[in-house]
């Protein structure tokens, strides 16, 4: 019984994530882009974005074409600066492709000097960075912060949210949920018991409800062992991540409508791999 109840909570979380995706769609008039692009040219490569969430959509294509690993965490968007809002009580409606507040955002260009050598990688800390920078003055919603854990392995950094526009319509600085510090037990779990209890923890303490959703295949059935000291979530997701000895990532995607975070977690394909 506990086994179909946590696949159906799965299966409707996907569905719900689904259904944000269309309602994006359809915000976005049809002007947003299934992905970011990258071309290169003279020298310099380009990167175009056009989606809800451009900053994110930006680092999936760094993602597949350099294999770079690194995990994004939206801020919340309270304020209506920072959402697209239906258009109408129509727009609400609960039939599939019924319309809900997303984040607003939109277009996001910005360019960089390619590696000296032909088809070399750019460097990644100076690249992401200026990708923030940029990003921090295009005028779509949130701020946010690379960061670099010096206690992980090379080449995993965080893009985190950390300011949006509050409910005066200013920029106002927020707390960060994943650098709240947490206490689990010790014991061996599955992966995602182990992430739902580390959700459920910042959700106790900051009040701010924390949904695991998209995950790749059989995690469901890998046991990882966490716990045992105050850390940050953070710190904690990191580590359980790092316990399936997958190359894995988080989408930390705040949704205005609820209120509330999906945290979905991807696996990093290598370059050129489908």
């Amino acid at each position: 019984m506990a086994a179909t109840l946590t696949l159906y909570l799965r299966v409707s979380v996907v569905i719900f994530l689904l259904f944000c995706y269309s309602a994006e769609m359809l915000h976005g008039q049809g002007s947003y882009l299934k992905q970011a692009t990258i071309s290169e040219s003279g020298g310099t490569i380009r990167l175009v974005a056009n989606d809800s969430r451009p900053l994110a959509q930006a680092l999936e294509a760094l993602q597949q074409k350099y294999g770079w690993r690194v995990n994004y965490e939206d801020p919340q968007y309270i304020s209506k600066l920072d959402v697209i809002e239906p258009k109408g009580p129509q727009d609400k409606s609960s039939q599939p492709g019924g319309q809900r507040r997303v984040p607003g955002g939109g277009n996001f260009v910005v360019e960089f000097s390619a590696a000296p050598a032909p088809n070399a990688i750019p460097d990644e800390q100076k690249t992401l960075q200026m990708l923030v920078d940029a990003y921090n003055k295009s005028g779509n919603p949130g701020r946010f912060e690379l960061r670099k854990d010096k206690d992980r392995q090379e080449g995993v950094f965080d893009v985190v949210g950390t300011a949006a526009h509050d409910s005066q319509g200013k920029i106002a600085p927020q707390q960060v949920l994943l650098d709240s510090p947490v206490t689990i037990p010790a014991q061996e779990r599955t992966f995602s018991d182990t992430v739902d209890l580390i959700c459920q923890t910042i959700e106790d303490k900051t009040r701010v409800k924390i949904t695991l959703g998209i995950h790749p295949l059989g995690l469901d059935r890998t046991n990882v062992t966490a716990g045992g000291k105050e850390l940050s979530a953070r710190s904690y997701l990191f580590r359980t991540m790092e316990s399936t000895s997958r190359k894995l990532v988080w989408r930390l995607l705040y949704d205005p409508e609820s209120n509330s975070y999906f945290l979905n977690i991807h696996q990093v394909k290598l370059p050129g791999k489908g």
